[in-house]
C-alpha cells in the first residue's frame, strides 16, 4: 500500500539520486558539449561559431544552481518528514530554491544568442522560479497562521 511516508521517502531518495547524477553529468560536460558542437554546427542563433565555451559555462552554472536547489529541497523534505512543515526555515529554503531557479535562467538567456533554444530553457527556469516563489508566499502565510493558532487558547 502506498502511503504518504513512502511517498516522502521516495522523494528524498530521488532528490539524493539526482544530486549525484548532476555531479556525474558535470564531469561529462566537455564530452557532451564537444559532441553537440560538431553534430549541430549550423547557425541556429544570432552569434556564429563554436558553442563549446558558451554552452560549457552555461551548463556548469546551471549544474551549480541545480545542486543548490536540490540541497535546499532535501532540507525541506527532511523538515517535512520531521513534521515541521509550516516553519520559517522552510520558507527560507523555498525562497532560495526560487532564487536559484531564476539565477539559472541567466546563463541560458545568454546562451540563447548562440542557440535560440536557450531562450526557451531560460523561460522555463523563470517560470519555475516564479512558481516556487508563489508556493513560498503561501507557506509564509501558513507560518503566520500557525504561529497565531499556537498562541490561541
Amino acid at each position: 500500500m502506498w502511503t504518504k511516508d513512502r511517498s516522502l521517502a521516495l522523494s528524498i531518495i530521488l532528490v539524493r539520486a539526482l544530486f549525484v547524477f548532476i555531479i556525474i553529468l558535470a564531469l561529462c560536460v566537455p564530452i557532451m558539449v564537444h559532441w553537440y558542437d560538431i553534430t549541430y554546427s549550423e547557425r541556429i542563433g544570432l552569434v556564429e561559431g563554436s558553442v563549446f565555451w558558451p554552452l560549457s559555462i552555461c551548463l556548469y552554472a546551471a549544474a551549480v544552481c541545480g545542486e543548490l536547489c536540490l540541497w535546499h529541497l532535501g532540507k525541506l523534505l527532511i523538515n517535512i518528514k520531521a513534521d515541521e512543515v509550516f516553519i520559517p526555515e522552510n520558507c527560507k529554503h523555498l525562497r532560495l530554491i526560487s532564487w536559484f531557479c531564476l539565477l539559472a535562467a541567466v546563463p541560458f538567456f545568454v546562451f540563447g544568442f548562440w542557440r535560440y533554444l536557450g531562450f526557451l530553457v531560460a523561460l522555463a527556469a523563470v517560470f519555475f522560479g516564479i512558481l516556487i516563489r508563489v508556493i513560498k508566499n503561501c507557506f509564509e502565510k501558513a507560518v503566520l497562521l500557525q504561529e497565531e493558532n499556537d498562541f490561541t487558547i
